[in-house]
């Protein structure tokens, strides 16, 4: 056998094992060297396949495909440049606790640092960002190295498979291939026939095995006094077990949960949800103020919470979902667990809630009721802005079958804290790990995909997001094919509307130069271009319209664009007014009685900026 019919033969075998630890998707980027890769996975039994010109991209949308299937995908790419185009995707995933897999291919050692072709470093461009880097040996050198190669995939999973990490993440195995790389027609048969025979006499891979986290210990909360959950964005896989831990957790203690958008809790109607904080916070003094704190999760974007969390008094304690690094930067935690909601739940002291702790939950509601009624007045008759669209959308959202939802890194994941306040739930979610705006079109493709023709999913985007990922529109076919649908809106604001929310405008250089950078790029027919068809919404009431016939469009097409054009400055000026208005409209004190304490005055005087 000669070396190209090795090279698929290995390929094969790196395949299954890749298989057996549950991935089922893998997405191709074109190349040479990872021919054999490449041409094994079309082998693969039960591998589904996506390709793509553009590594980063390729990355991003595996990121959106593991955040909508819950398991690893893997990503294939040749030697060189291809491997640093990786980086931006793995460094999200670092953060985001997603099991990703990028097998790179590579040229001999011998043929490295000496000037040969297409050659780099490339086992060391991902290091700072992997759970695991596995440098493979050549194919036909020595025995397949299935040991090292699922290890390295255990690692990925987390550390419910792997004692050894703190959290899922990104892995890199890293192949060397000799030339010749390619085998015809009459060797590719002859592989297949002598890998079909093996698999006849192989036994079959075991299930990887779960370790189960070790007791943790008590953490310091009284269940019988008054306290309030937050809740940040979830990076779990199962939410539907973590949305029946946290009922059963709110039953026994009476807790209010301020939710993230992101945290799959917003708009429960079983939960006492509090989705306006982001608002309710500014006057803190308003608010009933509970002795405990139980964070679930890392932190929410919001100022107002964070300067809330850290000027509190009351005892805070911090659970992860198989996470057991450190996600509190205010270090105000006294108790921190990474072994998920379930371990804690498992270990609660039968009971029901106090009368203190259910009078605390009902100030928290009246204040989500009293703001849910303040926002759907003050914003039903705005023009177009990015707070009406965040609100608006939300509104639409509430008439709607289940929906998936991407809101974007910078303005709009900010605006949907403060000013959409769903009423029934949707999956939503954010990938804000080091709140990038690359990737952006292509990690909602990935979602797309993941959720495939019974559910739509819909990203909101700003200009510069969407423009930096303009590859992104490369997956149409593929999502037509698949029967997924994408719906992009568009918020055209004139370039990087987030800085309008900085103290950064001054009278000694251009705004628009250094930070903001609009760009005069057509964004409609850029999609057009690549058979993507879009409008513009022109009125407030054309709203409802236009997403449903966004959403047919993008049903029969795969991707459909809703260009909505805004105007950054005036956008930030509405969510100043909006702000002080409220402050000024809700002075009342507390219906629950005198006997809860309140906040500091500061507080509600102090105005955070947004990073």
């Amino acid at each position: 056998m000669d070396q190209a019919a090795i090279n698929l033969l290995w390929s094969l075998q790196l395949w299954q094992v890749l298989r057996g630890s549950g991935v089922a998707h893998g997405v191709i980027c074109p190349g040479s060297r990872s021919g054999p890769l490449a041409v094994a996975a079309t082998l693969t039994p039960g591998l589904m396949r996506h390709t793509s010109i553009d590594e980063r991209s390729a990355a991003f949308l595996a990121l959106g495909l593991i955040r909508g299937t819950g398991s690893p995908v893997a990503v294939l790419t040749t030697s060189g440049s291809a491997v640093a185009h990786l980086l931006p995707a793995c460094s999200e995933a670092d953060l985001g606790g997603l099991p990703l897999i990028l097998l790179t291919a590579d040229r001999p050692t011998h043929l490295k640092h000496c000037g040969a072709n297409q050659t780099a470093p490339q086992e060391e461009f991902l290091l700072a960002c992997v759970r695991r880097m596995v440098q493979l040996p050549l194919p036909g050198s020595t025995t397949f190295p299935r040991a090292s190669v699922k290890e390295a995939l255990a690692a990925a999973r987390g550390p419910q498979y792997h004692d050894g990490v703190q959290a899922p993440g990104p892995i890199h195995i890293n192949q060397a291939f000799a030339e010749p790389l390619h085998t015809d027609t009459a060797q590719l048969r002859a592989v297949q026939r002598q890998w079909l025979a093996q698999q006849a006499d192989a036994v079959a891979p075991p299930t990887p095995a779960i370790i189960q986290p070790t007791a943790c210990s008590q953490p310091p909360l009284e269940w019988d006094q008054p306290g309030v959950i937050v809740a940040g964005p979830y990076r779990g896989q199962d939410l539907a077990a973590y949305q029946k831990h946290l009922t059963q957790l709110v039953e026994r203690t009476g807790w209010p949960v301020l939710a993230d958008p992101c945290s799959g809790l917003r708009g429960l109607g079983d939960l006492p949800v509090v989705s306006g904080y982001d608002l309710l916070l500014m006057a803190p003094r308003r608010l009933p103020i509970p002795i405990q704190i139980l964070r679930l999760g890392p932190c929410s974007p919001s100022r107002w919470l964070s300067a809330w969390l850290e000027k509190t008094a009351a005892v805070q304690v911090q659970v992860c979902e198989q996470d057991q690094r450190l996600w509190d930067p205010l270090r105000r935690t006294r108790w921190r667990s990474g072994h998920g909601l379930s371990a804690l739940v498992a270990r609660l002291s039968p009971g029901r809630p106090t009368a203190a702790a259910m009078a605390l939950q009902q100030g928290w509601r009246q204040g989500q009721h009293r703001l849910q009624q303040w926002l759907d007045h003050q914003l039903e008759a705005s023009p177009i802005t990015e707070p009406w669209l965040a609100w608006a959308i939300c509104r639409w959202l509430d008439r709607q079958p289940p929906t998936t939802v991407l809101l974007a890194s910078s303005s709009p994941v900010r605006d949907w804290e403060s000013f959409a306040q769903p009423r029934y739930p949707h999956p939503i979610t954010c990938f804000r790990g080091v709140s990038g705006i690359d990737g952006t079109l292509s990690l909602a493709a990935g979602l797309a995909m993941a959720s495939g023709p019974s559910r739509r999913t819909l990203l909101v985007s700003g200009d510069l997001a969407l423009l930096h990922d303009s590859n992104g529109w490369l997956w149409r076919p593929q999502l037509q094919a698949c029967g997924a649908n994408l719906l992009v809106v568009l918020i055209a604001n004139g370039g990087g509307g987030i800085f309008e929310q900085l103290p950064i405008r001054n009278g000694e250089f251009s705004m628009e130069e250094l930070f903001t950078m609009p760009q005069s790029v057509d964004q409609l027919a850029l999609a057009a271009a690549h058979g993507v068809p879009g409008q513009t919404l022109n009125q407030p009431r054309q709203l409802a319209g236009a997403l449903e016939h966004g959403s047919q469009q993008a049903r029969r097409h795969g991707m459909a664009l809703l260009h909505c054009p805004t105007h950054a400055r005036q956008d930030h000026q509405q969510r100043q007014r909006l702000r002080a208005a409220w402050l000024a409209h809700d002075p009342a004190p507390l219906e629950t009685g005198t006997t809860l304490s309140y906040g500091d005055e500061s507080a509600s005087t102090s105005h955070p900026s947004p990073s």
